[in-house]
This record gives structure tokens, C-alpha cells and sequence, in this order.
């Protein structure tokens, strides 16, 4: 039987989605971010809206509202502020790194019934740092989590009421994960160093379908589902603690499905509601599995995530020719369930307060902005290392995005 102590167990075996993913924007470690004009109204109606070629990455069906050639390029800012209270050791400040996240969008009409187009972006990842005086390093040091999803897709307009569309997705998946301790841990690691650390990246491959329905004149309806992404993170394991454990080695990673349900409805002339329920397949992340090269058993940790739901409403108002304003609000429900919330994975429920607008700068070109808070519901954590438990509350929960897009029409 291993002696390997339960300290290490935890601190190696979360090899590719350790610390807080949280801190990701959205519940678990997804990433909305996707456009501007999204971002103004919470994303809601997503997958029934076409304000432009971004509508790729909610709809491939969508599509077919185009009736030119576009360009979609946007921003996003992500600016967390999350604090960690470790008890009896103080607080570890802003533990969730500034991120930028850029996409873009094509979109081409072939004829009257066939559209193609492609995107660029991300739908999962996350990035937080803890420093050496928080006393959390040792569970959680450095984790980088990098996704990045090229989408060629193609709808068709089966009549006036009804598109359809498909697409394959190309994700590419990037991790760093360290744990470590700036001093000594007496009969585990003597003169401090990495506890662990683990490099790895892959390719995988996935497909999308949607459609859109215009269910009267001023209703539309998308129905739209993602596929879950297989990956193998090939890369290294490296550690001053078991020896062994130095190898070459792989972990096998699930990105969850995505699956949209979108109402549309145009109240009059100038303003529209819309609303979104969007369920993510997060069963999939049951567990952390890592194969090392040189056969070394390595431990497997269980997270056993339960599926979740995003709900949001918003609404779009035309002000004039050149104006239009949005807003929307959302709850973002945690797929983390209580009894395996860790340091490592200490995800909350979640809400999004939004705002945001567009500029038609003329017959061509447009840009469109977002703003958009969320709070994070505060929670405790009490996890056992080395026999004795450490306790800490999530102080601070709160996330800022900016949003910045251009669109251009043919």
C-alpha cells in the first residue's frame, strides 16, 4: 500500500484544471466571451440573434440572417478581483490573473439557401496565481489553462422560416500547473521547491449544429449543441518529492457539450427582449487521470461535476439610425458540488449585470462595446492536507469584462 502522503496525493493529481476555475468568467472554467454585442445584453438570445458574423460561436444556423459577406473582430478584457482568507495565515489578494481574450468571425453568402463561414475563440480556460505568503501555495501555486476553438461552419435556409447549420471545431488546449513551497516541509520536502509541476498541450476535435426558426413575424427560436471535446495533454511531470514521478506523461481532459435553447421576440420597431437557457455537460470532468511514461502508478483524483444552467434575459433598444443600446442580467449556476469544493476547484454560483451598445460609423462599418459585472457567491472551504485541516473562505468573488468589437459589411 502507498504511504504517499495525502498532501501529495491532492497536490499532483489535479494535473490539468487545478485552482480556482472560478475565476473563469463563467461557471466552472467556461469562457462566454465571444463578442461585444453579447456582452451588452448578458448573452442572452445568443443562439436566435445574428447582429453579426459572431453568431458562429452561438449558432451556426444563424447564419443565414447575413445577407453579405462580414467581418467580426472583438476584445475582451477580463479584470478578476477574487481574495482567499486562509485561517490563521492571512489573505492571498487577487489570486486571478488579467486575461485578454480576442475573437473573430467571417461569414460568406454562397446564394440564396448555402452560407460558410469561420471563427476564432475560446470557450474554456482560466489563469490564477497564489503568492508564497499566503500559506495556499503547496495546494494551489500557478495554474494557466489556454483553449482556442477554430470553427468553419456552413448553414442552410431550408425555407423562409427554417437554416440549419453544422460546423467541425479544431480546439487547441495548453496547460501549466505548478505547486510548490518557498520552505522547507519537514520529512516531505526538506528544502522547499516545486511539489509538482506539469506542462502539456494537444489538439482535439468536435462538431456544432444549430437551427433557427422564425416562429412569427417578431419571434425567432435557436435551438444549438456544441459536442464535447476529447484531449490527451501530452507534456512532462516534474517534482522534488517522489522521484519517480519524474517522467514524460499524458492527461486525458474532457471539454463538456454546450447545448443553447434562445427566444427572440421584437416588441416593436425600436425594442426587443431575448432569453437563453444554456445547459453545459459538465459530468464529463468525473475525474483527473495522469499516465506517466515510465509506467509509474500516479494518483486519480474524483471531482464527480454535475451538469449546470445559465440562465439570461436581456433586452436591445434602437435608439436611432446610428445608436442601439442593450442590457441583460443572468444567474450562472456552479457545477461544483459542495462536498468536493477545494482550494483547487472552489467554484460558486454567479451573477451578471450587463450593459452595452453599438456605433454605426457608416453603410459599412459598425463597432459595438460591453460592460458587464459579476458577483460570485462567497464560500468556505475546509480540506484536509498532511492530516490536519486547512480552512478558508473566498472573500471576494467579483469579475469587470470590457468588450470592444468592429464589424465590417461587403
Amino acid at each position: 500500500m502507498s504511504r504517499t502522503p495525502r498532501f501529495t496525493r491532492t497536490s499532483l493529481s489535479v494535473a490539468v484544471l487545478a485552482a480556482l476555475p472560478m475565476l473563469a468568467n463563467a461557471a466552472g472554467f467556461q469562457v462566454n466571451e465571444h463578442s461585444a454585442a453579447g456582452l451588452g445584453r448578458a448573452f442572452a438570445g445568443e443562439a436566435a440573434i445574428a447582429d453579426d458574423a459572431s453568431v458562429i460561436a452561438r449558432n451556426a444556423a444563424g447564419m443565414s440572417l447575413l445577407d453579405s459577406q462580414m467581418f467580426t473582430a472583438a476584445v475582451s478584457y477580463i479584470k478578476p478581483e477574487v481574495d482567499v482568507e486562509l485561517e490563521g495565515r492571512g489573505t492571498a489578494k487577487n489570486v486571478a490573473d488579467e486575461a485578454v481574450v480576442p475573437t473573430f468571425y467571417y461569414v460568406r453568402p454562397i446564394d440564396e439557401r448555402w452560407t460558410v463561414g469561420i471563427g476564432g475563440f475560446s470557450n474554456f480556460g482560466l489563469a490564477t496565481h497564489y503568492g508564497n505568503a499566503s500559506g495556499i501555495t503547496p495546494a494551489a501555486d500557478e495554474t494557466e489553462l489556454t483553449t482556442y476553438n477554430l470553427n468553419p461552419s456552413v448553414a442552410y435556409r431550408v425555407n423562409d422560416d427554417l437554416s440549419v447549420g453544422f460546423g467541425v471545431n479544431f480546439v487547441y488546449a495548453d496547460a501549466t500547473l505548478t505547486s510548490s513551497s518557498a520552505t522547507p516541509i519537514p520529512g516531505f520536502l526538506p528544502n522547499g521547491g516545486d511539489i509538482s509541476k506539469l506542462t502539456g498541450d494537444d489538439w482535439g476535435y468536435g462538431w456544432n449544429a444549430g437551427i433557427l426558426w422564425q416562429a412569427t413575424d417578431a419571434t425567432r427560436v435557436g435551438l444549438s449543441y456544441r459536442s464535447e471535446v476529447k484531449l490527451k495533454l501530452e507534456g512532462k511531470v516534474s517534482t522534488d518529492t517522489v522521484m519517480p514521478w519524474n517522467s514524460k506523461g499524458s492527461v486525458d481532459l474532457t471539454l463538456p457539450s454546450i447545448a443553447e435553447l434562445s427566444v427572440h421576440h421584437q416588441l416593436n420597431d425600436k425594442l426587443a427582449v431575448h432569453a437563453s437557457a444554456v445547459h453545459t455537460g459538465w459530468s464529463s470532468f468525473d475525474e483527473l487521470a495522469t499516465d506517466l511514461d515510465n509506467g509509474q502508478n500516479f494518483p486519480t483524483v474524483k471531482e464527480e461535476w454535475k451538469e449546470s444552467w445559465r440562465y439570461a434575459v436581456g433586452m436591445t433598444y434602437q435608439y436611432n439610425d446610428q445608436w442601439t443600446w442593450r442590457t441583460g442580467i443572468a444567474k450562472d449556476n456552479s457545477p461544483v458540488r459542495n462536498e468536493h469544493r477545494t482550494f483547487r476547484i472552489p467554484d460558486a454560483d454567479r451573477i451578471w449585470v450587463s450593459v452595452g451598445g453599438s456605433y454605426k460609423l457608416d453603410k459599412a462599418q459598425s463597432v459595438d462595446f460591453g460592460y458587464a459585472y459579476l458577483q460570485g457567491k462567497k464560500v468556505d472551504i475546509d480540506e484536509e492536507f498532511m492530516g490536519s485541516s486547512m480552512k478558508a473562505e473566498v472573500k471576494a468573488a467579483d469579475v469587470h469584462i470590457l468588450s470592444l468589437q468592429y464589424n465590417y459589411r461587403f
